[in-house]
């Protein structure tokens, strides 16, 4: 596996401490009543001699429920688990350091399916050290 997979497995284990009313799957389009979690790309900002390259990795974070308020509940309580906190040695590698999580789209809802599952969409950002 990648550094990049291995730092999502472990987001979303992470993210999974909120017990979520559904297990985090990979990718874009939740399931029926899911969550989904997903990069979506990720750049190197900064070059440091001393620490190694500095990247910012843009995750999504989607869901879908019957309950619009079980729905954000759960991507909310994500959102917080992941950025309220100052220690991330959790989330990083033997090789990475994630040194900030923060939000960059809160939980919202976007739309309704036929079959009155309501979707909502939301998006963060981790920073970390690549040595």
């Amino acid at each position: 596996m990648s550094f990049i997979s291995d730092i999502m497995e472990n987001v979303a284990t992470a993210a999974e401490t909120t017990t979520p009313y559904a297990q985090i799957v990979y990718g874009s389009d939740p399931p029926e009543n899911g969550i989904c979690m997903m990069q979506n790309g990720g750049f190197a900002t900064e070059d440091h001699l001393n620490t190694g390259k500095l990247y910012t990795l843009p995750v999504l974070l989607n869901g879908k429920h019957e309950n619009q308020q079980t729905l954000l509940d759960a991507l909310t309580a994500i959102h917080v688990r992941l950025t309220k906190t100052h220690d991330h040695t959790d989330l990083g590698t033997e090789d990475v350091q994630v040194i900030a999580v923060r939000t960059t789209a809160a939980p919202m809802i976007v739309g309704r399916e036929q079959n009155n599952q309501w979707i909502a969409g939301s998006s963060f950002e981790i920073d970390f050290y690549w040595r």
